[in-house]
């Protein structure tokens, strides 16, 4: 039987001009929240919240930029009587692309974080932001 990904916190969006250059944000729920800890080996995370906009890359076509602000509060762990906290409030971008613009184009590309788009122009906008919050959690 084929194992079905299923992400803890997955928000599909297809790129197109009703997103682009509109300023979005997601929550992660109760249930996302404790998934996401279970995945990264954390205590708890008490919340996590994500703001961004897509816009156009001027100098590549069909090219798209995620520019993002994460925000978490986080429990890394509870040991006895002490326990680690974190708070994140982090910025990032990425670019948005297909496989075939980002092979056209990979010179001008090597000092971006990338994302391949699907075959219907959509990126999990959910899974690009548990990513980073590892990256922020273990950085």
């Amino acid at each position: 039987m084929e194992k079905v990904y299923n992400p803890e916190f997955s928000r599909i969006v297809e790129i197109n001009e009703h997103v682009l250059n509109k300023k979005f944000e997601i929550l992660a729920n109760e249930e996302e929240l404790r998934k996401l800890a279970d995945r990264f080996g954390l205590y708890c995370i008490k919340n996590l919240s994500l703001k961004y906009i897509i816009t156009n890359k001027t100098n590549i076509s069909k090219t798209y930029i995620l520019a993002a602000e994460m925000k978490s509060s986080i429990t890394k762990f509870i040991m006895e009587d002490s326990e680690e906290n974190i708070e994140i409030n982090e910025k990032f971008d990425v670019l948005l692309l297909t496989k075939e613009i980002q092979k056209e184009n990979e010179d001008q590309l090597k000092e971006f974080d990338i994302e391949i788009l699907s075959d219907c122009n959509s990126v999990d906008i959910g899974e690009i932001a548990s990513q980073y919050l590892s990256l922020f959690v273990f950085m």
